[in-house]
Parts: C-alpha cells; sequence; structure tokens
C-alpha cells in the first residue's frame, strides 16, 4: 500500500483530501506544519502533498529534506505565481485549489507511477553498473577487467587512442564508452569507417571539399567538432590521407581549422585496427610518425576465444537481448549448445556470436537453443583458433575460401556473410586478408 503524507494547516481540507485517498487504497500520514511533518521518516512515503502557505515555514520548504521523494504542492488560484516557484524548487507537480476529486487521484496516480518507473530503471541501471562497468561490454576476464580499467582512466583526457583487436572484438564499443564517459560526451561522437570508403574519397569524406563556384562542403572534422571521432580500420589510410591526417594533429592544417575554428580543429580522434599496424609501419605502408601520433594510449582487445567463461556469460546476455528484442519468450540454450558454444574459436568474435544467436532465436520453435539452431558448422567447431598454430588458421582460411568461391555466383554479400555468421564489413575484411576479392562484372553486389 502507497504511503501519503499530507501536509496542510487548514484541517477541515487536511481530513477532506486524507478521507477521499484512504477510500481509494492508500495510507495517510497527516501534519499540520513543515516541522510537525519532519519528525516522521519522510523517506519512507511515496509521495507528500503539501500546502503552500503554511504557519512559520512555507512548504517548499519540504521539497530539499524528503528528496528523492516527490512533492506535489497545493495551491489557490490566487497564488499560481507561488507553484510555478516551487516547481523551480524541484516539485513534481502543482493543483490548484478548490479540485476536483478525480483531478487529484490522477494526479497522485501518475506521480506515484512514474516515481515507482524511475526508481526502479535507476536500480537496474546501479545493478548493471555493477556488472557491466562499461555500459554494452560484458566480461570479467582479466583481459577485460584491464580495458575497463584503462578506460575508466583515459576517458576524462583528451588524449588519442589507439584501439587494437580483431574484427568483431568490440573496439567501436571502446571508443563509445571513452566518449560517453568524457567531458565531450554532449557533443558528436562522429564514425569513420576508413576501409569503407573508396581511396579517392577518403580526403574528402575527412576534409570536406569545394569545387569551383560551389560551396565548401565541409568533412567529418567539421561535424566531429568539439566532440570525438572515431576512425575505424585507419590501416587502410592511403600515405597521402595519412600525411594530411598527420597535420590535422599536428595542428597545422589550414583549410582544417577553417572548417573548425581559427585555433585548429577541437576534436579528440580515436583510431582502430584488426590490421599489425607495427608490421605495416615496418612495411612502410603506414607512417611511423601518425602511428606514434595516433598510439599516445594503446588498448588491445583480446579475441573471443581467450576470454574464457566470458563466452557462455555473452551468449546469455545476447539469448536474453534478442528474445527481448524479436518479442519472444524467454528461451536457454541446451547444455550441449553451450558446450559448443565453448569449443568453437569463433573467428568472428562477438559479432559473430551476436549472429549465431540472434538466427538461433529467429528459427528456434521450442523452449530452448539447440546446436543445431547454432548453425556451428562441425569441421571448424572442434578446432580452436590459435594465432600459433598455422593448422587451425589454414584450415579456417581454406573453409572460408571454399565456402566463399562456392556460393558468390548465386548468393549477394549480404547474404555470404548471414551465412558465414559475420558482417558484410567482416567478409569484405577477409576476401582481402585472403586474396579473394569478389569480381565485379556479372556479379550481385
Amino acid at each position: 500500500m502507497n504511503q501519503i503524507l499530507i501536509i496542510e494547516d487548514e484541517e477541515v481540507i487536511r481530513r477532506a483530501v486524507k478521507r477521499l485517498l484512504e477510500r481509494n487504497g492508500y495510507q495517510i500520514t497527516e501534519a499540520g506544519s513543515v516541522e510537525e511533518a519532519q519528525s516522521s521518516p519522510l523517506a519512507s512515503f511515496d509521495l507528500i502533498i503539501s500546502d503552500v502557505r503554511l504557519p512559520s515555514a512555507p512548504g517548499t520548504q519540504i521539497i530539499e529534506a524528503a528528496a528523492p521523494v516527490p512533492v506535489l504542492i497545493m495551491t489557490s488560484y490566487a497564488s499560481i505565481r507561488s507553484a510555478v516557484d516551487a516547481m523551480k524548487l524541484g516539485a513534481i507537480d502543482y493543483i490548484a485549489k478548490p479540485f476536483d476529486h478525480d483531478e487529484l487521484l490522477i494526479v497522485v496516480e501518475r506521480i506515484i507511477k512514474q516515481d515507482r518507473q524511475l526508481r526502479q530503471q535507476e536500480f537496474l541501471k546501479s545493478e548493471v553498473d555493477k556488472s557491466y562497468p562499461v555500459r554494452g561490454m560484458i566480461g570479467d576476464c582479466p583481459a577485460m577487467i584491464d580495458v575497463f580499467k584503462r578506460i575508466d582512466k583515459v576517458a576524462p583526457t583528451d588524449a588519442t587512442v589507439l584501439i587494437l583487436g580483431e574484427s568483431g572484438t568490440g573496439k567501436e564499443l571502446v571508443a563509445r564508452a571513452l566518449h560517453e564517459k568524457s567531458q565531450r560526451s554532449q557533443s558528436p561522437f562522429i564514425v569513420f569507417n576508413c576501409a569503407a570508403v573508396p581511396e579517392n574519397q577518403v580526403e574528402i569524406e575527412l576534409f570536406g571539399h569545394q569545387n569551383e563556384g560551389e560551396t565548401r562542403r565541409g568533412g567529418l572534422l567539421a561535424k566531429a567538432h568539439g566532440g570525438t571521432l572515431f576512425m575505424d580500420e585507419v590501416g587502410e589510410l592511403s600515405m597521402a590521407a595519412q600525411a594530411r591526417l598527420l597535420r590535422v594533429l599536428q595542428g597545422d592544417d589550414y583549410s582544417a581549422q577553417q572548417e573548425t575554428s581559427n585555433s585548429g580543429p577541437n576534436i579528440r580522434i580515436i583510431a582502430a585496427t584488426h590490421r599489425d599496424i607495427r608490421k605495416l609501419v615496418q612495411q612502410q605502408t603506414f607512417r611511423s610518425d601518425l602511428y606514434f601520433r595516433l598510439r599516445v594510449v594503446e588498448m588491445t582487445l583480446p579475441p573471443l576465444r581467450e576470454r574464457g567463461s566470458d563466452i557462455k556469460s555473452l551468449a546469455k546476455f545476447l539469448l536474453t537481448k534478442y528474445c527481448r528484442q524479436l518479442n519472444r519468450p524467454s528461451l536457454s540454450l541446451s547444455r550441449s549448445a553451450l558446450e559448443a558454444i565453448r569449443r568453437y574459436h569463433w573467428p568472428g568474435n562477438i559479432r559473430e556470436l551476436a549472429n549465431t544467436i540472434e538466427r538461433a532465436v529467429i528459427l528456434c520453435e521450442g523452449d530452448h537453443i539447440t546446436p543445431q539452431l547454432l548453425a556451428i558448422d562441425h569441421h571448424i567447431t572442434t578446432k580452436r583458433m590459435d594465432s600459433n598454430n598455422p593448422a587451425d588458421n589454414l584450415s579456417l582460411e581454406e573453409y572460408f575460401r571454399h565456402f566463399v568461391l562456392d556460393n558468390q555466383d548465386h548468393m549477394t554479400e549480404t547474404e555470404l556473410a548471414k551465412q558465414l555468421g559475420i558482417s558484410r564489413k567482416a567478409l569484405w575484411e577477409r576476401r582481402q586478408r585472403f586474396g579473394i576479392p569478389r569480381e565485379k562484372k556479372g556479379k550481385k553486389s
């Protein structure tokens, strides 16, 4: 039963309000002044209804003392101004006397319901924050705990960050966390995928352009002004774009300054790549000076196969997520499905796991997910992906190569990616890595 405190010095009005609310299932405590009200444990109430004009102290004084308990202010039509002032002080709402009984009941019910929902949301958020210190990221293996600690330490600064890790490990989630926990959180977070834009368009996208007789079109640097520019797959930038980006980071690019402010672009750069960027530097395909500029702070995300029990936790979290998103009743993972998930090496990492779970939820007709619904290929399920084991890597490459070459003539890139349990971006990356780019002539895209 909801507890309500009524503070009103006119006994006739106080008793009338009490009887009305008690008839509608509320438990009522009375007080004739703020001082009398404060003798009760204010935090125990679900709502406080107080008149503005009271002896000794105004009713608005209870607002701060009772926080976060909502306070509904009663006032006369002649004192609407005082009600507005009460709202500014934190009152949840006001109601003018004399009020209609139904009106008061509606207002009271609405306030209590909204406050209950707000408290539930705050409780759930606090519980989520305890388990998952970075929004959208789950894990308690040593490598992820180190990542979470580093995010908390680095986010409040404006340091440039380089995030390393295989495709699908959550590099963009880390970048977003760095932005959301920074002082730039209210400004734009702009994502630029360096691998998804043709080489001759990269500089235009980043820096904008101005053709003869046309108004200058601003680039992403301008859009990210005051915020964060996340450059995903920065290892794919051309040498020309690298040189231009380096000048921006050094504050030497005049056109970039024009796009933003006279003192230079006010942005934070966060970069990420799945490539071995040190090797690219050694091969002289990535500028060493830009590399050192980007890696003021370097963070490495572990592949899913190296995260131990995190894999099962992520699978269960994703199952709950997709059941909710797809309006499906709660499902569970069978013991054999969990074992299949544990044994698989997940070359596509969290992205592949998410696609696999989503597909299984869509196809499931029972109340639990089986290995058959996961559709993990047995040929590679029993092999663990190990960067130090060339035989396993060769097996994965051959499987990918044969599947793509056998199916690309009658499947789109989207269909291929879905069947492989990876994104189109990951499919493109593996085509480049394994040397099997898709021919454009006569092919679907």
